[in-house]
């Protein structure tokens, strides 16, 4: 049913938790509130009514033929078997058994986490109608290429297969477009195409824009089937509607959208489950025109993506005000970083625009070798309570610490401005981090809430001490040890924090060993955040420092949600089989995130457990939150989707990206639940080989010297290969482990849009601008792409690399860094001077609409071909061989040698 080597373990950590009474969050409302019952599937009587143009599920369709296809090989035991790797090959597929699976999938203690709703205050503006736009041309090449005159995807061939959509990889070497990958736009068949009503392709995304048909289909396709969600993004356009009436369907709870079909005025029938169910009479009323009439003019109906405002009864109790705490590592490993001053600046700087409203809460918290609370009040000077027993702590009261913020705005910048002064002399090396998280999750558990940790040293003391585990000589072996955690102290303690809904974000200073493959148990189970700034410091690290400064700008602005619950449901046939990302989950469709933000995203993987009758298939994501100003706000993403069961129609239509970025998450996951880094290596490899055998299947080729693919996938391969390389997977490098963990961890909460340029950064010559508006064309990741004389910038998302060949010309030394050589160039420098001329000007502001367009920072920094930093260039050049890693070239050779028959 899946491709060997995807399926994480169906026995995924789930936790069901019965209701609460008087629980905190959202619950159904009493009663029939939205529809009186009627009997599923039966159309009533509409007299001489005539139906509304469709908008959604519609019968009386000839059903997609299945073409005889030929029997596929596969790794998995029930089909016939693809030929024995050979041995002697750097990458070989592993054994049937082996796939994502947890190796030792902990069992959690029964918990109880409410499911309540969470966040996000944007301006309620009604968007206009979308734009219609004639449906595309039928009968064009599956392989979906690229309209020049509109910048879409024509129409699939539901009936053709067509060989032009169909890649030799061995032969076409270069296959990079000269132009960022741009997401396939979705054709769905008649009459389903006529609304253009789509939803933005970084919030909701599928890997496969053809949808199987059946559990067969998808095992012989050899693909994942999954989603990527990023469900609190940040969005320019969302229509808020506040209504009195929520729109559901009875029997699967699915919310209206733009693809229910509506048999006449009265009723509409449900997309994913298929009943019919009556239309309140409030929704004949438009808000947009403030007039009664078509339905189908309703906000619920012209947006796949829209936020509902909760009526009362979705409310269990009163929303406790927004409360954040911020504890701080002052140990002298932290203290010597600098990076306390620079966040009470920062603190400082945006401490009255925190998102709140005046019942806001704000508590701080210090540690090292004892627990550090400050009382403070109105009128008084701060007190500093200390408590040295952190094993057996008394907690202080917590009207003491717990301060209202905009009361006591004056108090609490004075304490910020003194707070780094306080621990300037610190000396002691121990930490007792847990302890500190511990009662910080005690102080606003009646609450709920942020608490915000900073770490820059092993905690070795008070609850939850730890010991240093890693060998450093060990850093560069094939098998990984250590990449789970080392104890259950941090994972139960964040289910406590879930089940108070209260969320731990993490920020990690330092290159010290602090063993985050048992830390980061904290945020990933509470909905945290988690950052990593290696070799943090003020005085020596300029690149770390701006990233730290930006992002705090970022993290203390950016909205928050709280006591947030998130439901996918799937039309009829499909289920949800596994989430990925920092969530607890409740049952196998709701994943419960104490906190929610913009900056974070998750996978989740689905299955087919019938065969699908329509010819599309639905899956909306709903996310249930409170915003900063206690308001309940249910935001609704839907996405409608062809079905077929014709293998190459399902590869022409997958997405390479959303494939790439499912299948980092289930590696990831794997390893950080038990399973060795070799095994997911091999099961990524195992994930390109079936993918292409079961597209040459699909062919009915037999020329085994070829290595085709479908357009669409064409750079699957590659991306694979990145993906090897990625310090998270890689081996016969040296990582440390904490890096390789924090980069797993990351690879699970990753945005697409960020996850693929970390994976294949986008690598652009900018010593050839001619004019200010001139953008360069995308280089591949080669070292025979990059010349001596020139000037390349490479976009890791995080960073920004801005490499200088060594014989650039003094011209350009001259134009973009006003030096007059090579050699007086500053390397690390992180940012450019402001110069009048064409060159200079056209390099910053390409690199300035590179950073308007992403909400996290990207630092600058400058590297020189002969300084010590150009390692952190060319090590990002995935497609050259290495002393232990295979060459692009390389890899499709051994992917074509593994495919003939032994």
């Amino acid at each position: 049913m899946y491709p060997p080597g995807f399926c994480p373990p169906k026995n995924q950590l789930v936790r069901t938790a019965p209701p609460v009474p008087g629980g905190i969050g959202f619950r159904p409302p009493n009663g029939p509130v939205y529809n009186p019952p009627m009997g599923p599937g039966t159309i009533p009587q509409a007299g001489t009514a005539q139906p509304l143009p469709p908008s959604g599920l519609m019968n009386g369709y000839p059903e997609i033929g299945v073409p005889g296809l030929p029997a596929v090989k596969s790794f998995s035991t029930s089909v016939p078997q693809m030929p024995t790797p050979n041995p002697g090959m750097v990458f070989s597929p592993f054994p049937p058994t082996q796939n994502f699976l947890s190796a030792n999938t902990a069992q959690l203690p029964p918990v109880e986490p409410p499911c309540g709703p969470s966040v996000a205050s944007l301006p309620r503006v009604q968007i206009p109608p979308p734009t219609s736009y004639p449906p595309p041309p039928i009968g064009i090449s599956a392989a979906g290429y690229k309209s020049s005159k509109r910048g879409i995807f024509k129409t699939l061939s539901y009936r053709l297969v067509l060989k032009r959509g169909t890649v030799d990889l061995l032969k076409e070497r270069h296959i990079l477009p000269s132009t960022p990958v741009e997401p396939p736009t979705v054709v769905l068949p008649p009459p389903y195409d006529s609304s253009e009503i789509s939803i933005q392709p970084d919030v909701l995304r599928c890997t496969l824009t053809t949808v199987p048909s059946s559990a067969m289909a998808l095992k012989k396709a050899r693909l994942p089937l999954g989603l990527i969600v990023h469900p609190y993004k940040d969005l320019k356009k969302l229509t808020i509607l506040s209504t009195s009436v929520i729109v559901r369907c009875r029997t699967c709870r699915v919310y209206i959208n733009p693809y229910v079909y509506f048999p006449d005025q009265q009723h509409w029938r449900c997309n994913l489950c298929g009943r019919v169910n009556t239309l309140p009479e409030d929704f004949y009323y438009d808000p947009a025109t403030q007039t009664f009439g078509d339905p189908t003019r309703r906000p619920e109906i012209r947006n796949a993506s829209i936020e509902f405002v909760a009526p009362a009864e979705y409310m269990a109790r009163n929303p406790p005000p927004a409360c954040y705490v911020f504890v701080f590592d002052v140990s002298i490993a932290a203290i010597e970083t600098g990076y306390l001053k620079v966040f009470c600046e920062k603190l400082c700087e945006h401490l009255s625009a925190l998102p709140g409203d005046e019942d806001t809460l704000i508590c701080f918290m210090a540690v090292d070798s004892a627990l550090h609370f400050f009382s403070l009040k109105s009128g008084c000077r701060p007190k500093h309570l200390v408590m040295p027993e952190v094993d057996d702590y008394i907690l202080p009261c917590q009207t003491d610490v717990l301060a209202p913020l905009h009361k006591m705005e004056k108090e609490v910048r004075e304490f910020l401005k003194t707070l780094p002064e306080l621990f300037d002399n610190g000396n002691s090396p121990h930490l007792a981090f847990g302890s500190a998280i511990s009662a910080a999750h005690q102080l606003i558990a009646s609450t709920g809430g942020r608490v915000t940790a900073f770490l820059a040293n092993l905690p070795d003391i008070g609850q939850g001490c730890l010991q240093n585990r890693e060998d450093p000589n060990m850093r560069a072996a094939k098998e990984v040890k250590h990449m789970t955690a080392v104890c259950d102290f941090y994972k139960l303690l964040a289910l406590d924090c879930t089940a108070n809904q209260v969320a731990v974000d993490l920020f990690i200073l330092s290159d010290r060993f602090v063993d985050v493959a048992t830390v980061a148990d904290i945020s990933k189970y509470t909905g945290g955040y988690i950052a990593h700034y290696p070799s943090f410091n003020i005085c020596n690290n300029p690149t770390e420092l701006v990233r730290f400064t930006e992002d705090m700008n970022r993290y203390l602005l950016r909205k928050i949600g709280f006591e947030a619950v998130l439901r996918v449901r799937c039309s009829a046939g499909f289920a949800v089989h596994t989430f990925f990302g920092n969530h607890f989950v409740r049952s196998t469709d709701v994943v419960v995130l104490a906190n929610v933000n913009p900056d974070s995203a998750m996978g989740v993987l689905l299955e087919i457990e019938d065969s699908i009758d329509c010819r599309v298939a639905c899956f909306q994501a709903a996310l249930l939150y409170t915003t900063s100003h206690g308001e309940r706000r249910i935001r609704v993403h839907t996405i409608c989707l062809p079905t077929s069961e014709s293998i190459a129609e399902i590869h022409n239509g997958a997405d390479v990206q959303t494939v790439i970025a499912l299948l980092a998450r289930m590696a990831a996951d794997r390893c950080m639940n038990g399973g060795s880094l070799q095994a997911a290596r091999e099961a990524m490899v195992n994930a390109v080989l079936d993918s292409i055998y079961a597209y040459n299947m699909c062919l009915n080729s037999k020329q085994f010297g070829r290595v085709l693919c479908s357009w669409s996938l064409r750079l699957f391969p590659l991306y694979v290969l990145a993906l090897l390389k990625h310090k998270a997977f890689a081996h016969g490098t040296s990582v440390k482990l904490d890096h390789r963990i924090f980069e797993m961890c990351n690879l699970r909460t990753m945005p697409l849009f960020y996850l693929m340029l970390d994976i294949y950064p986008n690598l652009y010559p900018i010593h050839s601008f001619s004019n200010e508006d001139e953008i360069p064309p995308l280089l591949s990741l080669s070292f025979e792409k990059v010349d001596r004389h020139g000037i390349y910038l490479m976009d890791t998302g995080r960073y920004l690399f801005l490499y200088v060949g060594q014989a650039v010309s003094d011209t350009l030394c001259q134009n973009i860094f006003n030096v007059t050589s090579y050699k007086e160039i500053v390397a690390g420098l992180v940012k450019l001077p402001e110069l009048e001329n064409v060159q200079n000007v056209a390099v910053r502001k390409f690199i300035d609409q590179l950073r308007s367009a992403r909400p996290l920072a990207s630092p600058l920094r400058i590297i020189k071909e002969d300084s010590p930093s150009r390692e952190l260039f060319t090590t990002r050049l995935v497609e050259d061989r290495t002393d232990s890693t295979l060459s692009y070239t390389e890899f499709l050779n051994h992917i074509q040698k593994e495919l003939q028959p032994k």
